[in-house]
Order: C-alpha cells, then structure tokens, then sequence
C-alpha cells in the first residue's frame, strides 16, 4: 500500500463482545446517520437470481436487517452499498477475474480506491471476504470477522 492510514481509536460502542456483529453494525449505521432499508425475500431471491448465487447466511442476516437505503460515506471513508448497487466482481469491474464471479461485492472505499465482496462459492471460501483491486486477497474468514475487524481496526480490512 503506498501510504498508511492513521487508525481511530476504538469506540467501546463496537468493542467484539458487546453484541452480535451485526448489533454493533446497527450502533455504526446509527451513528454515522446510515439510513438502513431491510431487504424483502423478494429482494433477496432478486439479488440471487440476477448474480447467480446463494447467499452465505451472514450475509443474508445482513442484508435482512441492515441493508443501506442508500449510497452513503462513514468516518472510515466506506460506503456501504444498498442491495440494488451490488453485483459481482466481473460485473463491477471489467478486469474482474472469472474466478470471482460468485463474489458479491458490497461495500468500496474513498470513491472505489478498492472494494470488498463476499464469496458465495460453494467450497472452503463460502462467505469469506475479499478485497478487490491492487491485488485480490481474503481478508476476513467470514461477513461476522470482516465487520468486527472494519469496527475496531479498520486497517486490518484494507
């Protein structure tokens, strides 16, 4: 990475173990005025239909209780994308890997430097986490360890 950010201190508000992972997403949403629309089983089997996937269960549970209304930038620069935005890797970028297109990506950084999607593969990648552009890598095992790693040590997730 060709420079380094300086991390916020931690808020107890999102310390793991206060809550599930998504409880302290909905304290992060609340506090950075992120206006959420749960997704519908409709939307849900849309999504799934239109990228040809099944969603991994954290992610489901995401989408069901938080998804974003709208396009929106936290104090960490992210923006979480409402359920219409995402797509797969190869449909978001034209240099998308073949390989990645059960990836769903969901949430980019400072205007797309880079962003992040979830794997709906069906192998030993289900539901862990990618971040997209500059080098593919996985950076969280699961949706539950990339939101706890973005909540309490953001640089770990770029």
């Amino acid at each position: 990475m060709w420079f380094k950010r300086t991390p916020l201190p931690p808020s107890p508000a999102f310390e793991v173990g206060l809550g599930t992972p998504l409880e302290r997403l909905r304290r992060w949403f609340d506090q950075e005025a992120i206006p959420i629309a749960p997704a519908t089983a409709a939307q849900l089997a849309e999504l799934e239909r239109r990228c040809d996937v099944t969603l991994p269960d954290s992610f489901r549970a995401y989408l069901n209780a938080l998804a974003p209304a709208e396009e929106n930038w936290d104090a960490e620069m992210g923006n979480w994308w409402p359920i219409e935005r995402i797509r797969t890797v190869p449909q978001e970028v034209e240099w998308g890997e073949a390989a990645h297109a059960q990836y769903l990506v969901f949430a980019d950084y400072s205007i797309w430097c880079w962003a992040w999607a979830i794997a709906c593969t069906d192998d030993a990648n289900r539901g862990r986490i990618i971040i997209v552009g500059g080098g593919e890598r996985f950076i969280a095992d699961s949706f539950d360890e990339f939101v706890d790693k973005y909540l309490t040590d953001n640089g770990s997730v770029c």
